[in-house]
């Protein structure tokens, strides 16, 4: 909460934020050749929920107001297993079940995560 404060302080009144989120728990993973499983995001789920509770207090207590919410997908795509592997496998809160860790090293590239990502726009209220 004590961010949105923040960011509410600096914005004029009327003033936008977006906001971005991942929110599916279980994105697919796909390589050139098919599907290899979904990464496990249940630990970041968490942190949206967090987002979530924060970003409802702001509203309830009128320091912005939802201007706008749509959901769009969101394609990363990795020219190797091994790049996926790095990358992905820093993702805060992301898990890359074994199984899946195994199918990307061996896959034919490009390895691909897709997923579903909330945006909202918050206006700030005077």
């Amino acid at each position: 909460m004590h961010a949105l404060r923040k960011i509410h302080a600096a914005l004029v009144p009327g003033g936008l934020l977006v906001d971005s989120q991942p929110v599916l728990a279980e994105p697919p993973v796909e390589a050139a050749d098919g599907g290899l499983g979904t990464l496990d995001l249940r630990e970041w789920r968490k942190t949206i929920d967090a987002v979530d509770e924060r970003t409802a207090e702001a509203i309830r207590l009128g320091l912005f107001a939802i201007e706008r919410e749509r959901t769009i997908w969101v394609l990363d795509a990795f020219d190797a297993g091994a790049e996926f592997l790095e990358v992905v496998g820093a993702w805060r809160g992301t898990r890359i079940p074994p199984p899946v860790a195994a199918r990307a090293a061996a896959a034919r590239p490009p390895v691909r995560v897709t997923q579903e990502v909330r945006l909202r726009l918050l206006r700030a209220l005077a």
